[in-house]
């Protein structure tokens, strides 16, 4: 019977490890795609006002939203990037602008609200809180433009951990030693003081 438990057991753990690990991969890769979904609805918004409001063709007004909030994600990358960096090195220097990345990223701000909020108040066909829904969702792209950008960050850092941790191991490694041959019987080493003359032949003779 306790063999019977202990199997069962066994079988079940194996199959909550199992389970577990798919959990946290499943986990992680919600992580790494849910947030660059999450834009979407602001680029529809861009695209909609685009087309409909400022009367842009179809293939612009994709092209803007794709490029608004390209720009939003490439502008809060580069803003923590230049943060980190300004944080490990002092020297004016070394600094980046992390001031100027920061103000790309108010203005694609600006540029987003102006497109899916005032056309929307200044065309006043929608409600106020419809008007806030708009709001809300265009402003969703912050969240995950620093999710994103956080996420990326942090994998170079775990890298470069990795890789220091690799170059400690190899210096606290021990250098190999040089050991000297063992010389083989019936050769002559070259730094011998035996006369060539005496030296045998290949016969077994010695010449003269």
């Amino acid at each position: 019977m306790n063999k019977n438990n202990n199997f069962l057991g066994n079988f079940f753990q194996a199959i909550a490890d199992v389970l577990n690990g798919a959990e946290r991969s499943f986990l992680d890769l919600l992580s790494v795609i849910s947030p660059y979904f999450v834009p979407l609805p602001a680029a529809f918004l861009t695209y909609f006002h685009s087309v409909t409001m400022l009367e842009f063709p179809t293939w612009l007004g994709w092209t803007n939203a794709f490029v608004i909030e390209s720009l939003g994600l490439a502008s809060v990358a580069t803003a923590i990037r230049f943060y980190r960096n300004n944080k490990a090195y002092k020297s004016d220097k070394e600094r980046a602008p992390f001031s100027l990345a920061v103000f790309v990223y108010v203005f694609y701000l600006l540029i987003t609200i102006s497109l899916n909020v005032v056309l929307e108040i200044v065309a006043g066909t929608r409600g106020g809180w419809i008007i806030f829904s708009i709001a809300l969702f265009t402003l969703l792209s912050v969240p995950s433009g620093i999710l994103i950008s956080i996420r990326s960050l942090y994998t170079e850092m775990l890298q470069e951990r990795d890789e220091r941790k690799e170059e400690r191991q190899q210096q606290r490694r021990p250098r190999p030693q040089w050991i000297p041959p063992t010389p083989q019987p019936g050769l002559t080493p070259l730094n011998s003081d035996t006369k060539q003359e005496e030296l045998p032949e290949g016969n077994g003779r010695f010449r003269k």
